[in-house]
């Protein structure tokens, strides 16, 4: 009863900052809004208890329900099609997280490894669990890995904005729609949907892939689509719903001991930060010029924030939402098993 109602607070805190985002028209107000409320509620240290990881879970796999639509039977060819820059892009993340781990290394007197892992472009909690493994300072990896990741959130809609000014929205390609055609579910099929999606959850994060809720939900909900061959939809409240929790738990990570420790290294943090900002920049560039997608869906291929936070703004502005997810899908995961293998070579 007790984490019901911490729950309950830090939803009503979530929502508050989500209508005071929206009436200040900034983008992506429930996600950033939610984040931006919860986390001053964790900096003055009154952040509510509740499960985390289980409405991370549930957010996550929600998320991933609403990315299933994306799928078809067309989907492996399209994988096809983005294959080598994918791999290109993720070859490229991984210099870039080299060359933002070395310039932390010398702006500090962190550690190499505590370094490496600190400007990696992977996910928060992977390269945590990482940091423990080789006895790396956790506190500063995940203040340094934290800062990245609510600082390109926050960011990405406003660049997003100029890169559509500057790239248009779509050139000649049109993004994968997936299960746009045929009968809508009824609903005892929603109910089979929800049933077989939250196990795909499951497995995905048994198996310990990264962000395994998201991609087992999408992966489960699309293929059941696919195989009865039917569409489905969902109410947009749900997905606000879904951003305003994955806020709380984004919001969860700014503590008080987050915000101390990463006041002695800011300086060293911002200059990663920018390394990685460039990087991506120039990447995204790159991607726009040898590829004929528009610009946003090209900067959100290259962002280096977080799965789930890109494709839930990616499917709020409409944005090529499949793409972005296998890009990033790939991104983390050579990140999470060929980095670790670099950085030993140092």
């Amino acid at each position: 009863m007790y984490q019901f109602v911490g729950f309950f607070f830090a939803y009503l805190v979530g929502s508050a900052g989500y209508l005071l985002f929206r009436r200040l028209k900034i983008p992506t107000p429930a996600l950033l809004g939610s984040m931006f409320g919860c986390g001053l509620l964790g900096i003055a240290g009154y952040y509510p208890k509740f499960p985390v990881q289980a409405v991370s879970f549930l957010s996550n796999a929600l998320i991933g329900i609403m990315l299933g639509r994306l799928i078809d039977r067309n989907v492996f060819s399209q994988i096809r099609k983005l294959l080598r820059p994918v791999l290109c892009l993720s070859a490229g993340m991984i210099v870039l997280s080299l060359t933002s781990g070395f310039a932390l290394y010398g702006l500090t007197d962190l550690s190499m490894i505590t370094s490496l892992i600190s400007g990696a472009a992977g996910g928060i909690a992977e390269m945590i669990i990482y940091g423990i493994s080789v006895d790396a300072d956790v506190s500063v990896i995940a203040c340094i890995q934290t800062f990245r990741v609510v600082t390109f959130v926050m960011l990405i809609p406003y660049f997003a904005k100029i890169a559509e000014k500057l790239g248009g929205r779509k050139r000649d390609a049109k993004p994968v729609q997936g299960a746009e055609r045929g009968p809508l579910f009824i609903r005892k099929e929603y109910l089979a949907l929800a049933i077989i999606s939250l196990a795909g959850a499951v497995i995905g994060k048994r198996l310990g892939i990264p962000s395994g809720a998201l991609i087992g939900a999408m992966i489960a909900s699309g293929s059941y689509a696919t195989t009865i061959g039917k569409r489905y939809r969902y109410d947009s409240r749900l997905r606000c719903f879904a951003q305003i929790a994955l806020g709380m738990v984004m919001g969860e990570r700014v503590t008080p001991e987050a915000m101390s420790g990463l006041g002695t290294i800011l300086i060293p943090a911002l200059a990663v930060t920018g390394i990685m900002f460039m990087g991506s920049a120039l990447f995204a560039f790159m991607l726009y010029k040898t590829t004929d997608w528009d610009l946003v869906t090209c900067l959100l291929c290259a962002a280096p924030a977080g799965l789930s936070q890109i494709t839930v703004y990616a499917e709020e502005i409409g944005a090529d939402t499949f793409t972005a997810s296998v890009f990033h899908t790939v991104r983390i995961i050579s990140i999470v098993t060929i980095y670790p293998l670099v950085t030993m070579l140092f």
